[in-house]
This record gives structure tokens, C-alpha cells and sequence, in this order.
């Protein structure tokens, strides 16, 4: 229904139906307003432009069949069903997909800014507008992408934490670490490998020098092992049996612990290849071979931030 109050010297006429987002004008005069309320009713009503004999289904079941049919079958299935379960609880989930505009989700947008860092909404960002590119490629609803139609918040400045010796040798010799997180922790420093790519490892992946990762982030892999990566690996009790949480609760539990300030344990794969880079004199094409980054790009402006002190004793 039509809503016309006074604000001032106008009217503003609001147009509120079960479903779909609130709209709002205001006009000089009244006669204005109502005729704008009735015509903005009716249009929604009867689905102009063609599209009135299609039926919408509402985002949150969209969400649902996204998450039940597409996104089980991805590698980031739990990053992508946890933002899912979130964006279930924003009241716009409850709206046709096709009455879901850019002012919307530019709305939630500014609102998850308050909170949260810029790259990580443009990671749910990224989730919504896949869901929507499914919606209108494979499913076969004419939706405007409104991800598309939005300013995107600027990504935050990479993390550049290194570890000083000190704390490397309280987190893998201190009384507080077990034997699984020392282990894990030095296989870190010394392959560069993720940490889920390292709670996989099986015995028979090793081979002569080399390691075979057969879940990575984007396809298997072989890479190189130093000398000591293939003892700590001969010497681990494999398989860990642990789970990426454990060891990311472990982690920040002994940084507290020996008050290591401002530490994840991915910082570790960081430190590793940026000193393959810089001590072993490697290039960003042979580090690439064992990061498995598909783009060099990730390796200059994340991993490979060289002191000038770095670079000064290289030209002399």
C-alpha cells in the first residue's frame, strides 16, 4: 500500500508491499504524490517489461539451492556456506532476487564497513555476485548482476609480519608447544607450504626429494623439499589427524602464551618464501613452483617486500 505524510513543504509518498524493498518520493503537491504511490503500486504489481509470468523465487531460497547444489562441490564450500548463513539473516534475503538492487547491496556494503576490514567484504561481495551470475547463467532467471553495479571498498595493505628469531625459537622450542605444532611449524618455515596443504601430508607423498600435494588451492602439485623438509617429514607421525581450526587455535594460543603480539600462523608461509626469495637467491618464477601461485603478481606485492637494506646488499 501507499503511504502520503507531510514533511515540511512536501509530501512524500511511500510505497511499502510484503516482499519488497520500501520506496519513497516526495512531491509539491499531494495530487502528486498519490497519483506516484498508485502508479509505483500497480507497476510492481503487474511485473512490467515482460517479466510478469515469471515467479521469483526469494534470495534466501536461491541461497539455500546455491549452497545444497553448487557450492558442495567447491574446496571453499564451509568459507562460502558460513557467509550464505550470515546473509540469510539480513532482512533484503527475504526479497525476490530480481527486486534485489546496487542501492541494496550497496547499502549492506557500507554497513558490513563498520565492522569488518575491506577485503573481507569484498569476499562476501564476491559470494553474493556469484550467486547471482549461477541465477541468470545456469538457472535461467533474467537478473541484473547489482554486485556490478556497486563501488567496490579498497582491499587493506597486505600483512608484512616477520618473526624475530627469538620468537621463532620460543614457539618451536618452548615447553608450552607440542610435538604436532613444532612439527607443523617447521615444516611451514621450510617448504612455504599452506596449512591445510601440510595437515595432508601422507607418507607415500614424499618421494626422493620432492613432495606431491594432491589438494591445493587450485590444482595438485610437486614441489622441492630442502634437506631438513624431507627429515621432518620422514620423522612426523603421519597423518597429523588435525583440523585447520585446531591448529589455528593452538597458534594464537601459545602466541599468547609467550606474548607474541600480532601473529597468524599463515604469516609463517610469508616468512618462508620471502626468505627462499631473498636468501636462496630464487626467482619469482621458481618460487611460484613452490607456492603454487598461479600469478606472479600475488608474490611481488604480497610476499616479496624486500628491506632496502635487502637490495642495497645485492647491488654491492
Amino acid at each position: 500500500m501507499s503511504y502520503i505524510r507531510k514533511m515540511g513543504t512536501k509530501y512524500n509518498c511511500s510505497v511499502r508491499l510484503k516482499g519488497h524493498p520500501n520506496l519513497s518520493k516526495s512531491f509539491v503537491k499531494f495530487s502528486d504524490a498519490q497519483r506516484w504511490g498508485l502508479e509505483t503500486e500497480l507497476k510492481i504489481r503487474r511485473e512490467e517489461a515482460g517479466i510478469a509470468k515469471i515467479k521469483f523465487p526469494k534470495f534466501s531460497e536461491i541461497a539455500l539451492k546455491y549452497i545444497n547444489e553448487v557450492s558442495i562441490t567447491k574446496r571453499c564450500f564451509r568459507d562460502e556456506r558460513y557467509t550464505l548463513n550470515a546473509l540469510l539473516r539480513e532482512p533484503w534475503s527475504e526479497y525476490p532476487i530480481n527486486r534485489i538492487t546496487a542501492n541494496i547491496v550497496g547499502a549492506y556494503r557500507d554497513k558490513q564497513l563498520q565492522s569488518v576490514s575491506g577485503s573481507t567484504v569484498n569476499r562476501r561481495l564476491d559470494v553474493i555476485s556469484t550467486v547471482f551470475t549461477q541465477c541468470r547463467k545456469e538457472w535461467g532467471y533474467p537478473v541484473p548482476n547489482p554486485v556490478l553495479s556497486i563501488r567496490r571498498p579498497k582491499k587493506t595493505e597486505p600483512r608484512n609480519r616477520r618473526f624475530k628469531d627469538t620468537e621463532l625459537n620460543l614457539l618451536i622450542k618452548g615447553n608450552r608447544t607440542s610435538e604436532v605444532m613444532r612439527t607443523l611449524i617447521q615444516i611451514a618455515l621450510e617448504t612455504g607450504m599452506r596449512k591445510s596443504e601440510i595437515i595432508g601430508i601422507l607418507p607415500d607423498h614424499l618421494k626422493n626429494n620432492t613432495l606431491f600435494i594432491p589438494v591445493a588451492k587450485t590444482k595438485p602439485r610437486t614441489i622441492p623439499l630442502t634437506k631438513k623438509a624431507v627429515e621432518l617429514i620422514k620423522n612426523a607421525s603421519l597423518p597429523f589427524n588435525v583440523k585447520a581450526d585446531y591448529v589455528n587455535k593452538q597458534f594464537a594460543k601459545l602466541c599468547k602464551h609467550y606474548k607474541i603480539k600480532d601473529a597468524k600462523f599463515h604469516d609463517i608461509r610469508k616468512q618462508s618464501l620471502m626468505d627462499l626469495m631473498v636468501d636462496n637467491k630464487l626467482s619469482v618464477g621458481e618460487t611460484m613452483v613452490i607456492s603454487g601461485h598461479s600469478d606472479p603478481r600475488m608474490l611481488l606485492t604480497v610476499y616479496n617486500n624486500l628491506k632496502v637494506e635487502d637490495i642495497s646488499k645485492k647491488l654491492n
